[in-house]
């Protein structure tokens, strides 16, 4: 969100004092305390800003509510969480291998495959990869399926992972284990976006046999 120079300047403010009265404001953006409350309303509109308190002078004089930034607010600054991922990762690998990296990625897809809907009793092949969709999506993923002559073919168009899976490619091992998981049967990724692809597909070779948990 590209914000108005002056509601930058009182959002940027709010973030370093944690709250602030129109006074205190109208000073740090130099204009009157009516033009800041009319910025302060579309800041309140856009549910940016709150005013959780009223600070009553010392003195005389009226109280005045004291503003603050809402949780929403948050997203307006940097933050990296792909940087912070990929030292984590280079720091675990040096720490453990490329096949300690590999089993931590693997339990990880274990414990998301964990949560997908089991197989159900009669469920067709092309019910069973409706689901597989609509928990990929779920998790971020931008993907559909389709057959293609003999096989179920799964395509990602988008990747929640995608930037750490440029240089960890280990990433890519939660999705394939996923549709492993939901399909009894083993995937076998023909293209992928890390590799530059336009999408990440995966083959589904007939017959798949479901498994039923028991009831």
């Amino acid at each position: 969100m590209e914000l108005h120079q002056t509601r930058q300047k009182i959002i940027e403010y709010l973030k370093e004092k944690e709250q602030a009265t129109v006074d205190e404001l109208a000073d740090v953006v130099s204009l009157t305390p009516m033009a800041v409350r009319y910025h302060l309303n579309v800041l309140q509109k856009d549910n940016l800003i709150t005013a959780p308190a009223v600070r009553r002078p010392k003195g005389r004089g009226r109280p005045q509510q004291v503003y603050a930034l809402t949780e929403a607010a948050d997203d307006l600054f940097p933050v990296d969480y792909f940087g912070l991922t990929d030292y984590l990762l280079d720091e675990l690998s040096m720490q453990l291998g490329d096949e300690g990296i590999y089993q931590i990625f693997c339990r990880i897809a274990d414990r998301l495959a964990g949560e997908a809907p089991p197989a159900r009793h009669n469920q067709t092949i092309a019910e069973r990869l409706d689901e597989v969709v609509t928990f990929l999506q779920g998790k971020g993923f931008v993907v559909e399926w389709e057959m293609e002559g003999n096989n179920y073919v799964i395509h990602a168009h988008s990747c929640p992972y995608r930037q750490v899976a440029k240089d960890h490619e280990e990433v890519c091992l939660l999705d394939k284990r996923i549709i492993s998981f939901m399909l009894n049967t083993e995937p076998v990724r023909t293209s992928c976006l890390s590799s530059g692809n336009t999408y990440c597909t995966y083959q589904i070779s007939e017959p798949i046999q479901l498994i039923v948990e028991p009831s």
